[in-house]
């Protein structure tokens, strides 16, 4: 029996053993799994996940690229600020860290444990470019986990002088608006690092075996901007907005020979941004400096010459009204006194068709690809949207919205002969060392116009200066072309009788045109708001500071030598004046206005100018006569034999009416509105009782 029970005793002992030692032989075989989990499968994860607790990767910053202007003269630099880090894993005594800082920068401490109990990071800034008149208490800061970094600063070297071209960057360095942005991947250059270890006493040191990765700076910059220009252009439109009481102004300066902006600047006192480029992003009217466009057209077209005589309806025409009530004017005092009702007459003889081709290829309505973020293109109808009055209201400047830089290139593309350049502001990039790394070179976009009508519109432009609405930028021995523009500003969806746009475009010397000066100001409230007398002054006191200070010598040519030759008073050349066709009594009143002496054969009453010449009296004197017919003077038809075709074309049908009747030409006229075509051609010699068809640009029978 005793020995029965040894028996089962021992059973139940080698039984436990081989339950424990199969337990055990279990334990063992996950340990080594999880072992060799660790160590093999997962060791990547674990060795990262140890080196979080005694390793950090610190950013080493690049220094931002410097902006120069065209001579080289840095605009915008880097100095080096304070900047305050922390590793929230590193830091032995956050509370006194961040009693510390709220001490110092007088924040509460609650700002800094936040950002010391920052969860799954190993990065927080606590500071970012602390003030100078900080640096003395923090020299000698040393926290266990808290890292001093130098970090480049955004310094403008001339007192924020061409600031908003240049552009701004934000708290990291990267480019917000201006050249800054445009440029900021060039301009940023590449983030270095360095890999942190924590020693034994928890202080952070460089470790030899870790990697570093050095910053690569970022490249320079070299503007068309002349420094010594710009601020001119800021000082004189200061002045000039502060003068008027105006809310903001634009000015601009351009070589128009190569497109390079030379200054730009602009004001801004309605409350919004300072900072924009106003002259590429804001939208406006320009009422007469869009003349340029008809001027150039009727020239290029050979619609008419400067001389040729223009009805000007005594300053008054369809609620359009002129400053002065001149009957008639020629083609040059409708420019140099900027008639609306002059210019509106012209550009009906264009047409809807050629004035949009014409205002399109000077650049409206398409960007101009300034190597500046944020142009807009502007608004150009096509001719399909033209309303019945469109053509008359674009033509003087409204209905079409332009930036200045527009207004100015199409200005600057006269000035150099017709050709259009592209604008560019950006000249050179180089790299840290110095080396060229991209240079823009001056681009031709298309040839607008003729030379000869370039010259032509020049002379007229002289004209405007000379005698007319631009005295005020003139300066003396210098020939100043240049162009007047005042426009009502749109207010609440209406027309304003009390705000304005007011503006002068010139370029200098006349002669062999070198620059371009565009000035505009918003809203003038001092009393003036005409652009000759706001803008045109402000446009002479830049132009003579430039001429000053650059010594350029070849803007004052002798008088003899100009290629350009204006008399010096406003008198018409009679002998390149053409009255065919104009009811005598207008045709009177003009020569009578200009002092022009003259002889009338015929009837001064409901008569037509059939034909004139030129004669010397008795007393050696020249003069006009002229040769009228009507209806109640056909001997005079008899005397021109027949009589030739009229140009009709752009006439109301009540005026076309008018001239076939009093010549007493049979007629038969299609549709309404202005006259587009006439058959046969004008200057046909008529048959007797040959009838001629006057085609017009609204359908249906008149």
């Amino acid at each position: 029996m005793r020995e029965r029970t040894n028996t089962n005793i021992k059973a139940n002992t080698e039984r436990r053993i081989t339950i424990f030692m199969a337990v055990f032989a279990l334990l063992f075989l996950v340990i080594l799994y999880k072992l060799f989990t660790i160590q093999v499968i997962d060791a990547a994860r674990y060795q990262l996940a140890a080196k979080k607790q005694y390793e950090s990767k610190i950013s080493l910053k690049s220094s931002r690229g410097i902006i120069f202007d065209r001579k080289m003269n840095s605009l915008v630099s880097n100095i080096v600020m304070y900047s305050f880090a922390a590793d929230p894993n590193m830091v032995d005594n956050k509370d006194s860290v961040a009693q510390v800082f709220a001490n110092i920068f007088k924040k509460d401490k609650s700002f800094y444990m936040d950002k010391l109990n920052s969860k799954n990071t190993s990065f927080v800034w606590l500071e970012r470019r602390i003030d100078p008149k900080y640096e003395a208490q923090v020299k000698d800061m040393n926290f266990s986990g808290v890292i001093k970094l130098n970090e480049p600063n955004r310094i403008f070297n001339y007192d924020k002088l061409s600031s908003q071209i240049v552009g701004y960057t934000n708290i990291d360095n990267n480019g917000l608006s201006g050249i800054e942005l445009e440029l900021n991947d060039m301009l940023s250059g590449k983030e270095g690092y360095v890999v942190m270890q924590k020693d034994g006493l928890g202080r952070k040191r460089p470790a030899v075996e870790y990697p570093r990765q050095e910053p690569v700076d970022g490249n320079n910059v070299i503007l068309t901007v002349d420094m010594n220009l710009q601020k001119i252009a800021e000082e004189e439109l200061t002045a000039g907005v502060e003068a008027n009481n105006s809310t903001g102004g634009k000015v601009i300066v351009m070589n128009v020979k190569t497109g390079e902006i030379l200054a730009m600047h602009s004001i801004n006192l309605d409350g919004s941004s300072q900072d924009r480029i106003a002259e590429i992003t804001d939208l406006y009217e320009p009422g007469s400096t869009f003349k340029i466009v008809t001027g150039a057209a009727a020239l290029e077209e050979s619609i008419l010459s400067k001389f040729d005589v223009i009805n000007t309806y005594g300053g008054e025409y369809m609620n359009i009204k002129d400053s002065h009530k001149s009957s008639s004017m020629t083609f040059q005092q409708v420019i140099e006194q900027s008639s609306n009702i002059g210019t509106i007459q012209v550009a009906n003889r264009l047409g809807r068709e050629r004035f949009y081709k014409y205002a399109r290829d000077f650049g409206f309505g398409i960007t101009t690809g300034l190597d500046l973020p944020g142009e807009v293109k502007g608004r150009l109808k096509k001719p399909v949207e033209f309303s019945p009055v469109s053509l008359n209201y674009m033509a003087i400047g409204y209905e079409v919205l332009v930036t200045a830089l527009q207004m100015t290139n199409a200005y600057a593309c006269v000035a150099n002969g017709g050709m259009m350049m592209k604008p560019f502001i950006i000249k050179k990039i180089l790299a840290p060392d110095g080396t060229l790394l991209k240079e823009y070179k001056p681009v031709e976009i298309r040839n607008v116009i003729s030379k000869t009508t370039a010259k032509a519109l020049t002379e007229l432009f002289v004209g405007v200066v000379e005698n007319g609405t631009g005295k005020d930028a003139r300066i003396e021995n210098i020939k100043i072309a240049g162009k007047t523009g005042t426009s009502q500003k749109m207010v609440e969806g209406k027309y304003s009788k009390s705000k304005y746009t007011s503006s002068f475009m010139g370029y200098f010397p006349a002669e062999n045109p070198q620059i371009v000066i565009a000035v505009i100001i918003d809203a003038p409230g001092a009393g003036e708001y005409y652009g000759g007398k706001v803008s045109a002054p402000i446009f002479r006191k830049i132009a003579e500071r430039i001429i000053n200070l650059t010594g350029l010598h070849e803007f004052s040519a002798p008088e003899n030598n100009a290629d350009i030759v204006l008399t010096s008073n406003n008198k018409v050349d009679n002998t390149s004046l053409n009255l065919v066709n104009f009811d005598i009594s207008d045709a009177v009143k003009f020569l009578n206005e200009n002092e022009i002496p003259f002889e009338v054969e015929g009837a001064r009453k409901n008569a037509i100018v059939v034909s004139q010449e030129q004669f010397t009296d008795e007393k050696g004197n020249r003069k006009i006569k002229l040769v009228t017919a009507g209806a109640n003077n056909d001997n005079n038809l008899d005397k021109v034999n027949t009589v030739k075709m009229p140009d009709l074309r752009g006439m109301s049908v009540r005026k076309c009416i008018k001239v076939m009747s009093t010549l007493g030409i049979d007629y038969k006229v299609n549709g309404c509105g202005k006259v587009t075509t006439q058959v046969p051609e004008a200057g046909t010699q008529l048959a007797k009782n040959q009838q001629v068809i006057i085609n017009c640009d609204s359908p249906g029978k008149f």
